[in-house]
């Protein structure tokens, strides 16, 4: 029979049942809507092979609803079935813990409609008002004497019930003229407005973040995302990792509200191309590496990139380092900024000829030039 009753409500499950979210979690279940009492809250009775709790809450046609009672629970039998009485939440309490907003779905209540199964309609809103909600680890931060705005007014913690309903928190507040003090948070990054960088170089994120005017000690939880991971990823700590050449936009923003956020564009380059060059020192006649007595030849200097180009418009500085060599035995001349002659005046001595690059110095080329006799 148990298993019948299991069959039964698998197959209404697989063809009546919809999807919904129970405490964050997918789940699958029948809705009807509670029609035992005229009420004025839209109350459901939610019937499902999962086990609930009452403060459960129930995400369900895009609303948030709050588990109330517990109509069937089978803890204590092999029938998996279970009845829950959910009410759709009307408001929410913004809850500060530790400088971080919690949004918390309430039901709001006047004193009348404090028995979850009365009938009696609200018909106005009276400067006591009563909330629900679940008793859970972010409302056990809610404390006597917080103020939180709901609606157009603020209301001030004067009494909270976990006793009477468990699961659940009766939370008994009183009209305030003072209003709940919310932080104004900002985040920026630091590194501006846009980074360039090539493939194989990470980029760090740095980022500040203020309550105000005043910069916050100790950071609140953030979260980064990028525009196009196919370009740039980045993780938890801001660091950017380039996947492919392009611009992407990386936004960071407060865990705890994504509209307090900052966001910078990277471009992504190829690797830069450094560019090398060499000198050439050619003398008009060959072999260059001599020059006979009363000889005279021409020494022309140029520079080539890395694919053997020569690079036009290139100047050079002329030297010669004689060494022990007397200056009597040659003569030395710059004709221009890229040649210049050396002649052999006496023998038998050695010259190092020097070329400098005049827009880089570390650039140098020399010859090693024997001043020799005719035979």
């Amino acid at each position: 029979m148990q298993k019948s009753l299991n069959a039964n409500m698998d197959f209404l499950l697989y063809e009546k049942g919809e999807d919904f979210l129970l405490n964050g979690v997918t789940q699958r279940g029948l809705f009807v809507e509670a029609t035992e009492k005229i009420s004025f809250y839209d109350d459901i009775i939610l019937t499902s092979a999962v086990p609930f709790k009452t403060g459960g809450l129930v995400y369900y046609q895009n609303s948030n609803w709050l588990m109330i009672s517990e109509i069937q629970n089978n803890e204590d039998i092999d029938t998996s079935i279970y009845r829950a009485r959910i009410r759709k939440c009307n408001n929410t309490l913004t809850l500060n813990i530790s400088g971080i907003l919690h949004t918390i779905p309430c039901i709001v209540m006047d004193k009348i409609s404090l028995n979850i199964d009365s009938s009696t309609y609200i018909s106005t809103l009276d400067t006591q008002i009563y909330i629900l909600v679940a008793n859970d680890a972010i409302n056990s931060n809610i404390k006597l004497n917080n103020i939180f705005k709901i609606g157009n007014l603020n209301y001030q913690v004067r009494n909270i019930d976990d006793i009477s309903k468990s699961g659940l928190l009766y939370i008994k507040m009183d009209f305030t003229v003072e209003a709940q003090v919310f932080p104004n948070y900002s985040i920026t990054i630091t590194s501006g407005e846009s980074v360039t960088t090539d493939i194989v170089s990470p980029v760090q994120l740095n980022i500040e973040q203020k309550d105000g005017e005043t910069v916050l000690t100790e950071p609140l939880p953030v979260i980064f995302t990028s525009s196009d991971e196919a370009i740039a990823t980045v993780n938890s700590i801001g660091l950017v990792t380039p996947v492919s050449v392009g611009s992407v936009t990386m936004n960071v923003a407060l865990e705890s509200d994504t509209a307090v956020n900052d966001s910078i564009v990277i471009t992504v380059e190829e690797i830069p191309v450094i560019e090398t060059y060499t000198l050439e020192l050619t003398g008009s006649i060959q072999p260059d590496t001599e020059v006979k007595s009363g000889q005279t030849k021409t020494y022309t200097c140029v520079k080539k990139n890395s694919s053997g180009v020569v690079v036009e418009g290139a100047l050079f500085d002329f030297t010669v380092i004689p060494g022990t060599t007397s200056p009597a035995a040659y003569t030395f001349t710059i004709l221009n900024d890229t040649q210049c002659t050396v002649k052999c005046n006496q023998y038998l001595y050695y010259i190092d000829l020097v070329a400098t690059d005049r827009s880089d110095n570390t650039l140098t080329v020399s010859k090693h030039i024997k001043l020799r006799g005719i035979l």
